[in-house]
């Protein structure tokens, strides 16, 4: 029994050896698996402030045209929608009765200058009665005062022949604007009431407001490009890929408690109508330029618990995680006001399995050249 164990002995050991000598063909740690990642360098740029929002489009003047007298509507000289100058004649209301109104007030006035010359004369005669005492001086009161009743009846009566007349005028409506008529809201025939019976509705749309709103912390920036000179906007419309110049004219004098946004007022040229009322536009604000600011593709940046970062590549091929600060937006791309410097390489794609120190290969470049048939690693 004795002799059958150690026998064993020089097997065992055989078996440790043989296991130790191929234990040592594999000595030390893996290698580290790299990482594919496309990545582009910060760019440095004079970066235009640029700020979207979003707005309406507002009529310069915006006029209910409703007559000023009474009487029945004669004519319509407008089509529906039709485009008017300033002076142009749109309704005409029956005259007769204004046009013997005139006439009537005409003969007071008449009257009122034959009473008042009479007057005047009767005064003229009796002068030199009162000096020579031939007369009362109550009388001649008398007579002076006739003489101012008449000359105060006469304007009266001039105010009402003017009255007559503005009102004979008024029976011809014409365009107090130039724009651009709604439908039309009475026939001809119909009896319209003076300030109550709207007729038709005009806007001016040259130019053409546009409101807008922008975040409360723009404010400062919007205020220093105004001050500097005009602000220029881009607008365009719904639906649309054109552009229209704007300028911007007002801010508002009080940030909405509500929305913590401020109202902005800008105007567009728009002689062509181009633009119409009430239409929703994208606004854009050219705020003035960021001198030499370090910009990054925005699929660089991403927002974790810590707030933004992006992944930087040392020059050992390594991932490092920055924190980041932005600023303004150009296009597609951001610009990174702290954490990275002009020509670091910024990983764009394939940051999701990296991690701080990650070893990475640029996934742009080819692949190393494969070994040569029959070779072994480890060999």
């Amino acid at each position: 029994m004795k002799t059958k164990w150690i026998s064993r002995v020089p097997l065992l050991t055989l078996v440790l050896a043989l296991a130790a000598a191929g234990c040592g063909q594999h000595a030390g740690p893996p290698p580290k698996m790299a990482f594919p990642v496309q990545m582009t360098p910060a760019v440095q740029m004079d970066a235009p402030v640029l700020i979207n929002a979003f707005g309406t489009t507002k009529e310069r003047m915006n006029v209910d045209i409703v007559p000023q007298v009474s009487g029945q509507l004669l004519q319509t000289f407008i089509k529906d929608g039709a485009m008017v100058t300033n002076a142009q004649p749109l309704f005409q209301i029956d005259p007769r009765d204004y046009a013997a109104r005139v006439q009537q007030a005409e003969a007071a006035v008449a009257a009122d200058q034959a009473n008042l010359e009479l007057a005047r004369l009767t005064v003229e005669r009796n002068q030199p009665l009162l000096e020579k005492k031939l007369i009362s001086a109550t009388d001649f009161d008398t007579l002076t005062t006739r003489l101012a009743a008449a000359a105060a009846a006469r304007q009266a009566d001039e105010a009402q022949l003017a009255l007559a007349r503005l009102n004979l005028a008024r029976c011809t409506i014409t365009a107090p604007l130039a724009g651009v008529c709604s439908v039309r809201y009475a026939d001809d025939g119909n009896l319209v009431a003076a300030g109550l019976t709207r007729l038709v509705n005009i806007r001016s749309y040259d130019p053409l407001f546009v409101d807008f709103s922008v975040s409360e912390e723009y404010l400062p920036l919007i205020r220093r490009a105004l001050a500097a000179g005009p602000v220029k906007l881009e607008l365009v419309p719904r639906g649309e890929t054109n552009t229209y110049a704007a300028a911007l004219d007002i801010i508002e004098n009080a940030v909405s408690s509500q929305t913590g946004t401020i109202q902005l007022r800008g105007s567009a040229p728009n002689p062509d109508l181009n633009l119409w009322a009430q239409q929703f536009v994208s606004v854009r604000v050219n705020a003035g330029t960021v001198p030499g600011a370090v910009m990054v593709p925005e699929g660089a940046v991403h927002f974790g618990k810590q707030g933004r970062y992006l992944f930087v590549i040392s020059a050992q091929n390594t991932a490092e995680l920055r924190p980041v600060q932005l600023g303004v937006r150009v296009g597609d791309l951001l610009q990174v006001v702290s954490g990275v410097q002009t020509g670091e390489n910024v990983v764009v794609l394939g940051q999701l399995m990296l991690f701080p120190g990650a070893p990475v290969v640029d996934a742009s470049k080819p692949p190393p050249a494969a070994a040569a048939p029959g070779a072994h690693e480890g060999t």
